[in-house]
């Protein structure tokens, strides 16, 4: 039996359940927060048969539920949570939760408001927007999407870039040259670097194709920003055939999907390292930096380490390995903060 494969029907069966009014098998969570207040939401959940996604500044394809406390930020579990049409909650929905003895309607406590963040990063009406397209839809805000990107990804990372899409239900065709073959099917955008000369071959393919070209933050901002103009963040005077894309992908969005199923998204990727399990994600530590800029993305349990660790750390986590390039790379910059390691 195929386990990821039926938390992922589970996951669909869901969002179908809540419009008749069913209430569905146990939510999965994902939270943020500082590491004490994390592991006491854990608590919370479990105790209420909600169940916990691995404990990781990464997106985890199970999760259902983002718990996030004020001041919401635009960081990757924020990201994918929007596009993937998660229900996206503050904090105050567990402790609610906890005085009622079980996990209450989400609606009151969901992330909303008509303006955006104090920072002006996000507009609180796309945690809703995302979700009640889910719900009428099956799908997430990039669905039916085909993009390639080309240059460096530095804000975000290329891996955050690669997860918030599969977490919308789209599609990214190549990460690097050579494109030729992608040219004869269709290419919704090139992700193009910023400062990418418009002389540069392949920029001059992608024109002489009518790719449209944009920046990273263009899929950012239709995410996070919704109703907000993207003008600024196209490239080469792509304007018009941008336009088209995203006229075609906001159409795209909207059909419905009789059988509501992604099969190729694998819940979650990772089992740990060391006794090859995908279970208890909660005690799981991922290799990698928050901000996707360092590690491998290895997973390995708390108690699988040696020595163990009685608690996942709060700080990032490197493997061996990549621990050991991190302080190759950083041994002339000693005030670089290094994250903790343990041997697996």
């Amino acid at each position: 039996m195929d386990l990821r494969a039926n938390r992922m029907e589970r996951r669909w069966s869901q969002a179908l359940k809540k419009n008749a009014g069913v209430k569905s098998e146990p939510a999965w969570f994902i939270l943020s927060g500082h590491r004490l207040q994390r592991k006491e939401f854990q608590q919370v959940i479990r105790r209420l048969k909600g169940r916990v996604c691995r404990d990781s500044h990464h997106w985890s394809y199970q999760a259902t539920h983002f718990i996030v406390p004020d001041p919401i930020r635009r960081t990757e579990k924020f990201f994918a949570a929007a596009a993937s049409g998660s229900w996206i909650l503050k904090t105050d929905y567990l402790t609610a939760s906890n005085e009622a003895g079980r996990l209450l309607s989400e609606e009151p406590y969901e992330w909303h408001k008509k303006c955006l963040t104090e920072d002006g990063a996000i507009n609180l009406e796309a945690p809703r927007k995302w979700r009640l397209l889910r719900e009428r839809t099956g799908h997430g805000a990039f669905y039916g999407m085909r993009i390639v990107i080309y240059g460096e990804c530095i804000a975000p990372p290329l891996d955050t870039l690669k997860r918030v899409v599969k977490a919308g239900d789209g599609t990214i065709l190549a990460t690097s040259p050579p494109y030729t073959r992608l040219f004869k099917s269709r290419i919704d955008f090139a992700i193009i670097s910023p400062g990418m000369p418009r002389v540069d071959m392949w920029v001059q393919e992608f024109l002489r194709h009518e790719v449209p070209c944009v920046v990273a933050d263009y899929l950012v901002e239709y995410v996070c920003k919704p109703g907000y103009s993207l003008e600024r963040h196209v490239q080469y005077n792509t304007h018009a055939w941008a336009k088209k894309s995203l006229e075609n992908l906001v159409n795209r969005v909207e059909e419905v999907v009789e059988d509501p199923r992604t099969p190729d998204h694998s819940i979650d990727d990772v089992a740990c390292n060391v006794c090859g399990s995908g279970d208890r994600g909660d005690e799981m530590i991922i290799c990698g930096a928050e901000d996707g800029s360092h590690g491998c993305g290895a997973g390995v349990h708390i108690d699988c380490l040696n020595p163990p660790l009685e608690d996942v750390p709060s700080e990032d986590w490197f493997c061996p390995e990549c621990s050991h390039k991190g302080e190759s790379k950083t041994k002339n910059r000693s005030s670089k903060k290094r994250g903790s390691t343990s041997k697996m």
